[in-house]
């Protein structure tokens, strides 16, 4: 069987999952934001942004690092980088659930309910950052793996639009469905080892090796958060929260957009990598394809979002819980640039990642948007509220499409000259 009829087969089912993720955000925030008001709900988008920044620590970099690596590794060496991985990640939690503490009492400006927010943020941080993505990824098997995403997904998009009347059901109903999420995926992993010679995944001698792994690529992993959640983290410090509630409101949507093209990603960047085997061109042509795919496929869904948004807004207008849907179509507007930058630049991303050969160029690109986003955000973009910060976030990625394509050439100077 070729390449283009197994993607073709992997694509519907991982479409399913991927168009109930899609769903949960557009349906269900604004739903919150109409129930507890702009104020909680600013509340809850604190709680949601700190805690997906925090769960990149426990994530711990392994979803770039290991699955490259699990892409050609025999039954053995799978075994160990998943011991390595899931002690790493027991240890990562404890810095996590400690950040939260600082988060709440450097950037709460008085939280009603901070003894919650922190628990909630650490709770949220460590189950979000354990999922076994990088290993369902490398193996191939996101499609199969969809079915219960769709499953935990819907379950939580009926419980959200029935039970979600307060920032406190909200968030452990997310907590919930990514736990179950989490625990399933590491058990679906366990299951596919159940006949070979292996022992238990808690293993202490791999720790070493584990944090050293995960560390080559978790300062990318926690720096790439910036562009989503590092930025209104940081722009929280000044930001009123009825303005972080409004950037967060169009950040999810677009954001949730954006992710819908996850799955294409996490089957095409395998291929990338098996592709570098027989021909860095090869791999790179095959890239390109998609760049250029993508790139299209999110300027009609530019287009298609402005021409939609008069018959969208009305029906807004009764959810948005006291939001500004006119400052939230500017944010949207803006931050809408983002579909056919990044749906075009990723696979180009993913070339240079699974190159293997330009991990100084991938890395420097990361860290350095990731630094200058929250800069960015801590002074500009939080001072100028939320529109202010959609620009910010927009800057942002062009610095990195920059950076990562001065520091590709530049390294192929270097070798072209040794």
């Amino acid at each position: 069987m070729t390449a283009s009829p197994r993607l073709l087969h992997s694509l519907p089912q991982v479409y399913a999952a991927a168009a109930v993720r899609l769903l949960l955000p557009l349906l269900v925030l604004p739903l919150v934001a109409s129930r507890v008001g702009a104020e909680e709900f600013g509340r809850l988008s604190f709680i949601l942004v700190w805690a997906s920044l925090l769960s990149m620590i426990v994530e711990g970099g392994f979803l770039a690092a290991a699955t490259r690596l699990a892409v050609t590794a025999d039954t053995p060496r799978r075994w160990q980088i998943a011991q390595q991985v899931f002690t790493a990640r027991c240890v990562l939690c404890l810095p996590a659930a400690l950040l939260s503490v600082v988060a709440v009492q450097v950037a709460g400006h008085g939280s009603t309910h901070p003894g919650f927010d922190t628990i909630a943020i650490a709770g949220l941080a460590c189950v979000l950052g354990w999922p076994a993505t990088w290993y369902l990824q490398a193996t191939q098997q996101l499609n199969r793996w969809a079915r219960v995403e769709l499953v935990v997904y819907a379950v939580m998009l009926v419980a959200c639009w029935t039970f979600a009347r307060s920032v406190e059901a909200y968030v452990l109903m997310q907590l919930a469905a990514s736990s179950a999420l989490a625990w399933m995926g590491w058990r679906w992993l366990r299951r596919d080892f159940a006949g070979a010679d292996v022992s238990t995944l808690w293993a202490k001698p791999e720790l070493g090796n584990g944090l050293k792994l995960g560390w080559t690529m978790m300062p990318v992993a926690i720096a790439g958060a910036a562009y989503s959640f590092a930025l209104p983290a940081a722009a929280s410090l000044q930001m009123a929260k009825t303005e972080l509630g409004t950037y967060f409101m169009a950040d999810r949507i677009v954001r949730a957009v954006l992710n819908a093209a996850e799955p294409v990603f996490s089957v095409v960047y395998p291929r990338i990598v098996t592709l570098f085997t027989t021909s860095a061109r090869a791999a790179l042509r095959y890239a390109s394809a998609w760049a250029v795919g993508g790139a299209a496929a999110g300027a009609l869904l530019l287009a298609i979002g402005n021409v939609m948004w008069p018959v969208v807004e009305p029906m807004l207008v009764p959810r948005a819980g006291g939001l500004d849907l006119h400052s939230l179509r500017k944010v949207m507007l803006i931050l809408g640039w983002l579909l056919p930058l990044l749906l075009g630049w990723k696979f180009i991303g993913y070339w240079i990642l699974g190159s293997g050969r330009y991990d100084t160029a991938y890395r420097a690109c990361v860290v350095v948007g990731g630094i200058v986003g929250v800069i960015g955000a801590a002074t500009y973009g939080g001072a100028a509220g939320a529109t202010g910060l959609a620009w910010t976030a927009l800057g942002v990625e062009m610095v990195v499409i920059a950076v990562a394509v001065g520091g590709v050439l530049l390294t192929r100077r270097e070798r072209a000259l040794a």
